[in-house]
């Protein structure tokens, strides 16, 4: 008997880990994630897409931190004015260091460390959690989500990646080194788990194909594909855990959600005819 396909990304950590997930349950949750109007995939991924395109994230403003929100980064006032410029200047530094065009594994030892040290970056309550959610818009090929969940999923604790506690021996950045070359290590050894996910789920959410019509390169990468499957699975984890039922394992797929979806909206200036005045204006 062949034994089944499962993605394993936690192989090598210790603790409470997240078990090898099926990659018929892995597509079962992605399908349930990507086609809910709730979800991160329309205006976190989707959104994402249309924003790189228009040049709306080729800098660093005041408001960008405001951007994790849409992947329930919970960033509040205080944390945007912490992102003061010196703060902004640094973050734009380590992005600029991640090629924009190459996958997390494929990187060279000298890129792979200027991930980490973008994924390290961080101040008071803003470190990899929240941190990476925007990061990720940047460099959405390079840099993984590493929310409280990610972490989980390798035996940390919740807030294993925003404190400086010592857990197995590791601070919170040796921790984030330590995920984000476990999922480099994971995506390179592994193309054709990948490559058969997206052939499972593409049919139905098409921008999950492996290319795009006029393109070699898919929509969203592997490993934004490998964030997705470790969160909704850590997710479902822990509802079952409390005695709940998944979240997203056998959830039926809902609608398929296009990129033209969250398309950004032009404002055109136009001629007020007299008639359309409110009363009493003048010229």
């Amino acid at each position: 008997m062949t034994a089944a396909v499962t993605i394993d990304v936690t192989a090598g950590f210790s603790g409470d880990v997240l078990p090898p997930v099926p990659i018929d349950e892995a597509a079962s949750r992605i399908l349930a994630y990507c086609t809910s109007r709730h979800s991160g995939w329309a205006v976190y991924d989707l959104a994402g897409i249309s924003a790189r395109s228009t040049g709306l994230l080729d800098e660093v403003s005041t408001w960008s931190l405001l951007l994790a929100n849409a992947l329930n980064g919970r960033i509040e006032l205080k944390h945007i004015a912490d992102f003061d410029l010196a703060r902004r200047r640094e973050f734009a530094h380590r992005i600029g260091r991640i090629p924009a065009d190459q996958d997390l594994h494929h990187l060279t030892h000298d890129q792979l460390n200027a991930v980490i040290h973008a994924c390290q970056f961080g101040f008071d309550g803003a470190w990899a959690p929240r941190i990476t959610k925007l990061a990720a818009l940047y460099r959405p090929r390079a840099v993984p989500v590493l929310d409280g969940y990610v972490g989980m999923a390798f035996g940390y604790q919740r807030d294993d990646l925003s404190l400086k506690v010592q857990r197995f021996g590791l601070n919170r950045q040796e921790r984030i080194a330590a995920i984000v070359e476990a999922m480099a290590a994971y995506l390179h050894d592994h193309p054709g788990t990948l490559a058969q996910l997206r052939a499972e789920v593409s049919p139905t959410v098409p921008e999950l194909a492996a290319a795009q019509p006029g393109s070699q390169r898919p929509l969203i990468a592997d490993l934004r594909l490998l964030d997705m499957v470790v969160w909704t699975a850590m997710d479902d984890r822990l509802a079952t855990g409390s005695g709940l039922p998944p979240k997203w394992l056998g959830r039926p797929p809902g609608a398929h959600i296009p990129c033209e979806a969250v398309a950004p909206v032009p404002i055109t200036a136009l001629a007020v005819d007299s008639a359309d005045r409110p009363p009493g204006s003048v010229d």
